[in-house]
């Protein structure tokens, strides 16, 4: 299956609202109206018009992309994305996340700048959970949920087929790896990442590495002790 054979099932599959206690998915028009598989998408990946040829180097995975309505600057930059005009770009300072996701990309080389469209190396973000929120941001994710788009999700690495994948926070790494983890918090304080490889190709590594949110950074006690961890997957990386 090819990547825009992926978007296609999955803009097919997620025209309904769904979800489980706190969290509730809405249909998302913005989204709807694209050609890219999620909304974060449109941060890194969306530019790479010969993924089926080269694939990526690093698929980054979120939990899920939260509330478009809170989001009103930066969906109005993914309309301008999505007419064509090459100058546009999604807005990646406007959060705490945005900001130390930019630092830690800095462990894969000097060059690599991942607000730039250009960014020396083939990104692609994407969310597990395809769902676009209502209400509450986020919060109340449950593995029930995200088991919904799990055959998209196997779907995209097949089609994108990246040589590495990094987890951001521990239930979507159990997800993506496949594997129940202890002590997720107290390894990355310690600086090392969880690793596994991916259940339906075990050629490409998996890493998972804590949320670069406040929270995360928080629980890993900050940007030095997280970078610790995204050094050894690029000193693996490397060596590819």
């Amino acid at each position: 299956m090819k990547y825009a054979e992926v978007v296609a099932k999955a803009q097919r599959e997620r025209k309904k609202p769904y979800g489980y206690g706190r969290v509730q998915y809405v249909p998302c028009s913005i989204w709807e109206n694209g050609n890219q598989i999620n909304l974060w998408t449109y941060w890194q990946g969306f530019q790479l018009d010969d993924i089926d040829e080269r694939g990526v180097d690093i698929l980054l995975v979120g939990q899920d992309w939260g509330n478009p309505n809170r989001n009103p600057e930066v969906i109005e930059h993914i309309r301008e994305i999505q007419t064509g005009n090459r100058e546009a770009k999604y807005i990646s300072s406007i959060s705490p996340t945005d900001k130390t996701l930019k630092e830690l990309f800095k462990v894969f080389g000097d060059n690599v700048d991942i607000t730039s469209i250009n960014p020396g190396m083939r990104l692609f973000f994407t969310n597990y959970s395809l769902g676009y929120r209502e209400g509450s941001e986020s919060g109340g994710m449950t593995k029930t949920l995200m088991r919904m788009d799990e055959e998209l999700f196997n779907d995209l690495v097949v089609a994108v087929k990246p040589k590495i994948i990094i987890c951001l926070g521990k239930i979507t790494y159990e997800m993506v790896s496949g594997k129940v983890v202890k002590g997720f918090v107290k390894k990355l304080k310690e600086g090392e990442p969880f690793r596994a490889t991916f259940p339906h190709d075990n050629s490409i590594p998996v890493y998972g590495v804590a949320h670069c949110g406040s929270r995360g950074l928080s629980n890993v006690n900050g940007i030095e002790s997280m970078k610790k961890v995204w050094e050894k997957i690029a000193l693996e990386y490397n060596t590819f």
